[in-house]
């Protein structure tokens, strides 16, 4: 005899052979995450966002100058405000096209001549030199070993990361030819940090500043090598303020945030006290109002009774009415019990008014009657109890008022 397989056995087999759907979504999602994180990572141009986690960005960097006890501002305007002790850090893209631009073509070359222009008038300034084409400074980065260099001032040495090979590859623009220079950081074949005092002011000047974007800032001794350059200008109470503009990101203030928080905050105020003025005006206060409604008699309520039948053609309901309201009034005037017998009320009526409810009570117990033949029926019973009880009627109703 052949044993038949059992299918509950051969479905948990299955079951515990193949995945649960739950790891399938699982694997999706980490599909989608893995293509994510790849588009994230492919920066072809350098854009220094302080709030940018890109690679390109340089949330990672400002982070750490936070938890260090640095004052950071970002800065959007084409021309930021600065206080006294602020300290102005720009980018200088460098590109074989934008080079040659004049200045007025050029926003970003408009942005470092106003950069020059606040360290002429005393502030203090970083310049970081950087390649626009960042994909392709990253490539030279990895290629090459990192750049050793050493502090004259401490003689402490750094290694970091640079995309230069030589001095020749980024020169120092035209406007700093004629100011007074000093080499802080150096290596045999390049100084990678110079200073430059401009009249009152302060500038440091970078050559290569891709070590302190978030794909560089944690290799070799960039971290320590950027944090350490903020330092030598950074005084107690100073903030270091990003100006994103020399890079292109622009973004002008409107009236409100020009005149300060406090207004922006009194325009949301004012917006929502205007909402809740147009909410109460919509609403009622006070006492309800009270609706008078029309008192209805018993006339309305027996055309809209009799009207609801005769669109439904319920004669039957009609008859079945009519006749229980007439036993239950002869009952009342006849003083008979409740549970007293149809013969025993019959031998107190009248022929007449015997024939007319024995034929309502065959009608109501038809199928279907016509509405005229019903209303004759119910009318010619009607006129019989009338001419029956006659004044009786009358007194019945007045004691059962007088019972209640």
């Amino acid at each position: 005899m052949v044993q038949k397989p059992n299918r509950t056995t051969e479905g948990a087999a299955l079951k515990r052979s193949g995945l649960p759907s739950i790891a399938w979504v699982l694997v999706g999602l980490l599909g989608v995450a893995a293509l994510l994180l790849t588009l994230g990572q492919q920066d072809t141009e350098t854009n220094p966002e302080v709030s940018s986690f890109s690679p390109s960005g340089i949330s990672a960097f400002s982070e750490l100058l936070k938890q260090n006890g640095v004052s950071v501002v970002v800065d959007q305007q084409p021309k930021p405000r600065l206080m006294p002790n602020d300290i102005l850090v720009a980018f200088a893209r460098k590109s074989p096209d934008e080079i040659s631009l004049a200045a007025n073509q050029n926003p970003e070359a408009e942005f470092r001549n106003y950069f020059w222009k606040q360290i002429q008038d005393g502030h203090s300034g970083i310049l970081l030199n950087v390649d626009k084409d960042f994909s392709g400074g990253s490539k030279k980065v990895v290629e090459r070993e990192p750049l050793l260099v050493n502090d004259s001032a401490t003689g402490e040495s750094f290694k970091v990361s640079t995309s230069l090979a030589d001095q020749a590859e980024i020169d120092d623009p035209d406007e700093l030819e004629s100011m007074v220079d000093v080499t802080l950081w150096t290596n045999s074949n390049l100084a990678f940090l110079k200073a430059y005092r401009f009249k009152q002011g302060t500038a440091l000047v970078v050559k290569d500043g891709i070590g302190i974007t978030n794909r560089f800032i944690d290799k070799n001794d960039n971290a320590r090598a950027f944090t350490s350059l903020i330092s030598i200008l950074h005084k107690p109470g100073s903030r270091v303020v990003f100006a994103e503009a020399s890079f292109g990101n622009v973004h002008e203030r409107g009236l409100l945030e020009t005149i300060g928080p406090w207004a922006n905050a009194a325009w949301q105020q004012l917006l929502f006290l205007g909402v809740v003025v147009v909410f109460t005006l919509g609403r009622r206060f006070g006492l309800p109002e009270e609706t008078r409604t029309v008192q209805r008699g018993s006339r309305e309520l027996l055309d809209a009774v009799g009207d609801t039948f005769h669109r439904a053609k319920s004669t039957q309901i009609a008859l079945e009415t009519a006749w229980l309201r007439a036993d239950i009034e002869l009952r009342l005037v006849l003083k008979l019990p409740k549970d007293a017998s149809r013969d025993e009320r019959d031998r107190l009526l009248p022929d007449t008014l015997q024939n007319a409810l024995r034929r309502l009570e065959a009608a109501k117990q038809m199928d279907r009657v016509a509405s005229d033949q019903a209303l004759i029926l119910i009318q010619k019973a009607q006129l019989e109890m009338d001419a029956f009880l006659g004044t009786r009627r009358s007194n019945s109703r007045r004691l059962a008022k007088l019972k209640k």
